[in-house]
C-alpha cells in the first residue's frame, strides 16, 4: 500500500488535475501494446507476460472511455449548480448546497486522470518485463530447442509430402496438354483468330511451374549445411565451431574464385565470384 500510496503521491505532482486521455494515453504509448515477437512454440512465461501487456492496454483503453464519462457528469454537474442558483436568485430563496457535488464530480475525473497515468506506467513496465525475455539465456535456449524441434518435423512432412505434390502436378500438366492439343489441334474447338488472344500455352503448360518444381525439388533434397537447415538446428556448443569452419571454407573458395583482368581502361581490376 505504501508503495501504490508514493506512486499516487508522485503522479498527482506531474499530472494535471483532470489531463485528458490523449495527453497521457498517447499514440506512442499504445504502441507498447502492438507487435509481440513470441509465437506458440515460445515457453509459458513469454504469452502470460504478454498477457499482462494487453491487460493493462484494455484497462487504459476503458478508463480513457471512463474519463470522457466522468467529464460530462462534471459538465452536467456545473450546469446543474448554476440553474439551481440562478432559479434561487429568480425566486430570492437561499441558494442549494451544491458545492459538494460539483466538488466530487471534479475529483472523480481528476482521479481518474491519476489512475490513467498509473496504469500507462504499469503497461511499460510490463511491456520492459515481456522485453527482457529476449536477453534471457535460459528462455531463448528452450524457445529454440521447441523451434528446432518443430523445424524439423515440418521438413520432414514437407519432404514426405513433396513428392506426392510434384508426381501430381506434373501428371496434371501432362493432362493438360494432351487436353489442349485435343480440343485445339484436333478437333479445331478454339478459331485460329481467337488462339492469339487466348493463353493456352500458360497455366498449367507454363515453364514456370516445371521450373518452381525444381527449385522445390532442389531445396527439399539440398544436403548443404546452410542452405537445409542443418546448421541453424546443430547444438549450439557445436554450431559456433562449425559455422566458423564452414565460412572459412567458403572464404578460401571465393578466394580461389577471384579472377583478375585487363578493364577497357588499361586498368587492372578485381573480381570476385561469389
Amino acid at each position: 500500500m505504501d508503495a501504490a500510496k508514493r506512486r499516487i503521491d508522485a503522479l498527482e505532482q506531474t499530472v494535471n488535475r483532470a489531463t485528458p486521455p490523449e495527453k497521457i494515453w498517447t499514440d506512442e504509448k499504445q504502441l507498447l501494446a502492438v507487435n509481440p515477437w513470441h509465437d506458440d512454440l515460445a515457453p509459458a512465461v513469454a504469452a502470460e507476460r504478454w498477457e499482462r501487456v494487453t491487460e493493462l492496454s484494455d484497462a487504459c483503453d476503458d478508463l480513457s472511455s471512463r474519463w470522457y464519462e466522468l467529464e460530462t457528469e462534471l459538465k452536467g454537474a456545473h450546469t446543474n449548480a448554476a440553474k439551481a442558483h440562478a432559479d434561487s436568485l429568480r425566486k430570492g430563496t437561499e441558494a442549494p448546497a451544491t458545492a459538494s457535488l460539483v466538488f466530487e464530480a471534479e475529483k472523480r475525473l481528476e482521479g481518474c486522470s491519476m489512475v490513467l497515468a498509473e496504469t500507462v506506467g504499469e503497461l511499460r513496465r510490463a511491456r520492459n518485463a515481456y522485453d527482457a525475455l529476449l536477453k534471457d539465456r535460459t528462455f531463448l535456449t528452450a524457445y529454440r530447442d521447441a523451434v528446432v524441434k518443430e523445424f524439423k518435423k515440418q521438413r520432414a512432412e514437407a519432404v514426405k509430402r513433396f513428392s506426392a505434390l510434384a508426381s501430381a502436378v506434373e501428371q496434371t500438366r501432362r493432362r493438360y496438354v494432351t487436353l489442349m492439343g485435343l480440343t485445339v489441334d484436333d478437333l479445331d474447338a478454339i478459331s485460329e483468330d481467337e488462339i492469339p488472344y487466348l493463353p493456352l500455352g500458360k497455366g498449367w503448360a507454363s515453364a514456370e511451374v516445371a521450373s518452381s518444381l525444381n527449385t522445390l525439388g532442389a531445396q527439399i533434397k539440398e544436403t548443404d549445411p546452410v542452405l537445409s537447415g542443418d546448421l541453424l538446428t546443430m547444438p549450439l556448443d557445436e554450431l559456433s565451431k562449425v559455422a566458423a569452419e564452414l565460412a572459412e571454407d567458403r572464404k578460401a573458395e571465393v578466394e580461389a574464385n577471384r579472377q583478375n583482368y585487363w578493364a577497357t581502361d588499361g586498368i587492372v581490376s578485381s573480381r570476385t565470384i561469389i
